[in-house]
Order: structure tokens, then C-alpha cells, then sequence
């Protein structure tokens, strides 16, 4: 290591030290910042015509296959439907018009998982799978009422 006498940094010495530095500051924030930590909680598992998701204030195409991630809005335009799945088995049905905000999100045996969802406008359908079970459990949320319909006929 180079002792700095008097005189203070040669302008070269600074620049190792500021590049250096910035390393150091850069490796810290991509291991240890949870801003850089996966948020992804599911993934769309079919789609049928136009959707889209609002992640951060831009406007994403939605395929088959696309991560869904925190914050994220979804939203299905006339004529179209999606499904969510998520990594315990559980699914979201979006129909035609129906917009979503994944608004939280909670770890399960290693999984992130949304813990809560708004639904903003239209329609869903819910199929969650009951572990003691085996059964699955359906639940249908409609808008502008928000009105709850319970398990369906063949969830059991």
C-alpha cells in the first residue's frame, strides 16, 4: 500500500480509489440489496388475445410464458382472457376487460407467492388446491358490484 505523504492524493492515486470504491459499493448492493432480489410470483400460463402489464409505468406485451412480478398490473383487453399460475398450483382466470394489481407477495416452502391481489375492474376466477385435500377450491369475483360467489359445484 502506498503511503500519502503531505501533500495529499496524486490525482492518479484518487482515481483507483473512486474506482475501487464504486466496485465495492456496486458488489454489496447486487448481493445483499433485497432491490435486486427476484419478485417474480408467477408466470402466465395461457392467453388469448391482447393483454398487457404496467410494470414500473411501461406497457409490456403479454405471451405465454411471461413473468409476473410484484406490482405488477395485468390487464386483458375486450375479447381476451388470461390465466396466472403461481408455484403452489394456485391460478387467476382474468376474462375479457379485466385489469389486476399484484400487490404483495409472501415466501412459502421457498416459493414467493402474491399475498394479496386487487382486482380493479371485471372479472376472475380462482382455483387454489387444498393440500389436505387434494381437492381443488374455486372462487369467482365480479366487478362493479364485487360480489363473491363460494366454492363451485365441482370443487369437490
Amino acid at each position: 500500500m502506498k503511503r500519502v505523504g503531505a501533500g495529499g492524493w496524486r490525482s492518479h492515486d484518487r482515481s483507483i480509489a473512486f474506482v475501487a470504491a464504486g466496485l465495492m459499493i456496486a458488489l454489496g448492493t447486487l448481493t445483499c440489496s433485497p432491490a435486486w432480489a427476484d419478485d417474480a410470483v408467477g408466470s402466465v400460463t395461457q392467453i388469448s388475445g391482447d393483454a398487457q402489464i404496467d410494470r414500473g409505468g411501461a406497457k409490456l406485451p403479454v405471451d405465454e410464458g411471461t413473468v409476473v412480478k410484484v406490482h405488477d398490473k395485468v390487464t386483458t383487453q375486450p375479447g381476451a382472457s388470461l390465466t396466472l399460475g403461481f408455484g403452489d398450483g394456485s391460478s387467476i382466470a382474468l376474462s375479457s376487460n379485466t385489469s389486476i394489481a399484484i400487490e404483495d407477495s409472501t415466501t412459502m416452502n421457498g416459493q414467493t407467492l402474491p399475498s394479496r391481489v386487487t382486482l380493479i375492474s371485471g372479472d376472475i376466477h380462482t382455483i387454489v388446491p387444498d393440500r389436505t385435500t387434494g381437492h381443488q377450491h374455486s372462487i369467482e369475483v365480479d366487478t362493479p358490484n364485487t360480489k363473491e360467489t363460494g366454492p363451485s359445484p365441482n370443487s369437490h
